[in-house]
């Protein structure tokens, strides 16, 4: 299955912002997901252990199966005063 991330926060940084596609094997979970980026990306692998991925304005469960065609949001942790 391929699915669209589209990176938020310092994550924009450094992957493509405009978003970009992800090969993953059918029933792949959020958590699954996130592993096979951050092996694409070793740099951002701590970053990428503590992001979240959300659907259509809500977090996906880190156990959630994905879906065939979906954008997700890469939502990193942020801070802010």
């Amino acid at each position: 299955m391929r699915i669209t991330l589209i990176p938020f926060a310092v994550l924009k940084d450094h992957l493509p912002g405009e978003g970009f596609s992800l090969e993953l094997p059918e029933g792949t979970n959020a958590t699954e997901a996130l592993d096979m980026l951050a092996s694409k990306h070793p740099d951002l692998a701590p970053l990428l252990q503590v992001t979240r991925l959300a659907h259509e304005d809500e977090y996906v469960g880190r156990r959630s199966p994905l879906t065939d065609g979906a954008e997700y949001c890469l939502i990193p942790p942020v801070s802010g005063g």
